[in-house]
Formats: C-alpha cells, structure tokens, sequence
C-alpha cells in the first residue's frame, strides 16, 4: 500500500464549546448548561454533589479556568489512549477530546506507523462522547508523523481527510479554505460553512497537521510542541466557532423580523381604511394600538438581540486576529508565521460582518414604521376621544341651563313670599311651577340645537 496512507502516532482532537451563561439567562437554564457540558466528560453518572463542587470550580477569577483543577485531565477508560480537557473561557464551556488509539504497553510499538484508515475509528471514538452535541460549535484536528522523507504530505493530508468523512459528500478541492507551514510541519484547513438557512450543526471544520519524517525525528519531541499548540488552539477555535454561531443566530433573527416586518405592513395598510372611515370604530383603533404595541415589543427585542450578534461577531473576530499572531510569537516563531489561518477571518469580514451590519440597518426600517402607525393611531384615538367630551360638556351645559332657568323662576316666586309688599298679591304656585318648567323645556331645546349644529360641525 502506499506510504501516503501512513503516519506515525496519527491522532484525533476534538474542540467543543457550549455556553455556560448567556445573555438574560436565569440561574435554572445555567444549572442546565453546566450539567448538559459535563455529561460530555462523565456521561450519566455524574451525581449531583460532584456537579456542585465542578460549579465552586467556575468562580475563580480568570479567563482561563482549568475546571479539573491541578487534576487537568480526565483520562478514557482502558484501553483507549486519551483524554478529556475541559475549560471555562469567558462565558464559554471548552472541552478537548484527545484520542490516539489504544494503551500500547510496548513502547516499541506504541509509535509504530499505523494506517489510516483508523482515523475513522478514532473519530468515532471520540464523537460518542459528545453528548448532547455542542451548542456553539466543534473543530477537529488531526495530526501525526509522515513515515519517510519522500512521503508527499499532501496527498497524505487528502486521504486522511476521505478517511475522516465527516460529513456526507466531503470535498477536498472544494473544502480546503487554506494551507501552510508552521515549525516545520504542513497545516491543511478544511471547512463546509453552515448555509444562511441551516443551523450550527451543519458546521464542519478540520485542521490536519503533518509533521515531516525528518531522518526520524523522535515522536516525543512533536508530541511535546503539540501540546504547546492544544493551548493556543483551544482559543483561537473558540473565536472562531463563535463567530459563526452568532451568524447562525443572525439568520434566524432575520426571519423572525422578516414575519414581524409582514404584520407592521398589514397595519400601516389599513390605516388609511380607518383613517377615512364614515364613521371611525373607536373600540377596532384600541385593538389596532393593542396589537401594535405588543409586535412593536417583540420587534425591538429582535433588533436588539440581532445587533448583540453583530456585537459578538465583531469583538470575536478581533480575537481571532489576535490570537493567530499570538500562536506565532509564543511558539518561538514570528506574528505572521500562523496567520495562513487568517482566510477566515477575511470571508468573515466580507460576508457576516457586512451582511449583518446591512440586515441591521434595513430592519430597523421597520421599526420606525410600527412607531409612525403607533403614533397615528394614538392621534386619532385621541381626537375621537375630545370629540365625545365636547359633545358630553355641551349636553350638560343643555341640562344646567334648563335647571337654572327653572331655579330663576322659582327664586322669583321665593322672593315675594318672603317679601312684605308683595304679600297682598302673591303670584299663584302652580303658576310659578309651569312658568319655570316652560321656561326650562325652552332652553333644552334651544341648547339641543345648538348641540347639533356643534355636532355637524366638528364631524
């Protein structure tokens, strides 16, 4: 067989990150998170005392919390050849799964070639253990040693690849985003970004790293520059996989807007209809505002929530940046010796960056319109409303002025009961009854006439 399907130590790493605390989530959905990221590394048997002293692990002030402590580790049973690395970044759960094969208790042969095809095992192996899948994103690397100094790496790196199949219908020439070397060895970065209606799952990410033969250079050696790599690796792909999960997030929250923005434009159309109406329904303009009002909340917390993923897409991508030059400087070599990685970084900033930025901008739109129809359908409410307090202020000027017609009538008979010079000819009391109660139905129906004209008037 040929030698490109061989390598010396060939292994599988497997970088997973869930969230641990999201913006607006209760104390209930964090305990969730916690133990759906530790059932990664210890399965269904964890217990719930052990998941609260692995919480007291999480309040140490750092940004980079080793949660196992000086343990570091948690190893994979006999006979497997790995291990579990689980972090805390920021507000990220962080977990490497490292597998190279079987416990080999003959050091001659634990660094033997192997053939490739175990790849596929290997990755098995380790996709077993991560469950439930992780929330914001996976990336794997492979590596090993190429078996002689005229091995061609890159047909190497492409076989492995078919041998991984991470996903159905994975191709190299379409796949491979960059290449490059670093401390001597080859990298190959292969991705199949999610598509704008997919979801996280659909991401797929690989770095294959092959070290050269090098007149057999000692395994242990590698071994230990890897492991300098895990650490740096382990951030940088963090920046990345959450780069693309905001974006994800993105996608969705411009569809959720895009079915609020079809309502906000019913109602905008049917303002002129209400608008213009003979005879204007105060109770339908009440349950317009109601209903305009409740999209109105809903449409501004997804704007708010699309522009934190811009947030986040930005202020992680600068990491990015920032940690493919540190790769370089603290592994001995220059800021620019990693950054063939940096083709991410580029496609990030020509599509997420601009295409969230631009759905930002124009969904906002809409925002302003359901404020312009809010603010109308107020106004006329409003107007409706003066209306009939013009018209109940006129009835009761009606009726007051019948009453105090009647009251004049009434004070003048008073007046002469109580005065002396009219007593020799007092007026007679039904008389002055019928006076005052003509005298009030006058003044209604004069003040019912004046009603109307106000009436006809105002509408």
């Amino acid at each position: 067989m040929s030698k490109e399907n061989w390598l010396i130590y060939p292994t599988v790493d497997l970088f997973v990150y869930d969230l641990a605390d999201g913006i607006g989530q209760n104390e209930d959905k964090i305990s969730q998170n916690r133990q759906q990221f530790w059932q990664k590394i210890y399965g269904d048997k964890i217990s719930a005392p052990q998941l609260a002293k692995l919480k007291q692990a999480e309040t140490e002030t750092a940004e980079y919390i080793e949660l196992l402590g000086d343990k570091k580790l948690e190893a994979f049973e006999s006979p497997l050849d790995g291990y579990a690395y689980p972090v805390k970044i920021g507000d990220t759960y962080a977990a490497q799964f490292d597998l190279s094969g079987k416990i080999e208790t003959d050091g001659n042969k634990k660094f033997e070639a192997k053939e490739i095809d175990c790849l596929g095992w290997l990755q098995q192996q380790v996709i077993s253990r991560v469950n439930p899948p992780a929330t914001i994103g996976q990336s794997w690397l492979v590596w090993g040693q190429l078996t002689a100094d005229d091995q061609d790496a890159l047909i190497t790196a492409r076989n492995c690849y078919n041998k991984l199949n991470l996903f159905l219908n994975a191709k190299w020439d379409r796949d491979l985003k960059a290449d490059g070397k670093f401390l001597g060895a080859d990298f190959y970065e292969l991705w199949l970004p999610p598509g704008d209606r997919g979801n996280i799952g659909d991401n797929h990410h690989v770095l294959i790293c092959l070290f050269p033969y090098n007149n057999g250079q000692a395994i242990g050696e590698i071994s230990k520059t890897v492991a300098k790599l895990y650490v740096h690796l382990m951030r940088v792909f963090v920046f990345r996989n959450k780069v693309i999960w905001a974006y994800t997030q993105s996608r969705q929250l411009k569809a959720d807007l895009k079915d609020a923005s079809r309502n906000i434009q019913d109602i905008v159309n049917k303002l002129p209809e209400q608008v213009n109406a003979p005879k204007v329904d105060l109770k339908e303009l009440q349950q317009s505002l109601v209903n305009s009002l409740t999209i109105f909340s809903v449409y501004a917390n997804y704007i708010s929530r699309l522009e934190e993923q811009e947030n986040t897409i930005k202020t992680n991508l600068k990491n990015y940046k920032r940690r493919l030059e540190t790769i370089g400087k603290e592994m001995g070599s220059d800021a620019e010796a990693f950054k063939f990685m940096g083709s991410f970084s580029d496609f990030a900033e020509e599509k997420y960056v601009w295409q969230v930025a631009a759905d930002n901008r124009s969904l906002t739109a809409g925002l302003r319109l359901l404020e312009n129809a809010i603010q109308t359908i107020e106004g006329i409410i409003e107007i409706e409303r003066a209306k009939s307090d013009r018209t109940l202020n006129v009835t009761i000027g009606v009726v007051g002025a019948g009453i105090g017609t009647s009251g004049v009538a009434a004070s003048v008979y008073a007046s002469q009961i109580k005065s002396p010079a009219s007593s020799s000819n007092p007026m007679d009391v039904n008389v002055v009854f019928g006076l005052s109660m003509g005298l009030g139905i006058v003044a209604g129906v004069l003040g019912a006439i004046v009603l109307i004209a106000i009436g006809k008037k105002w509408r």
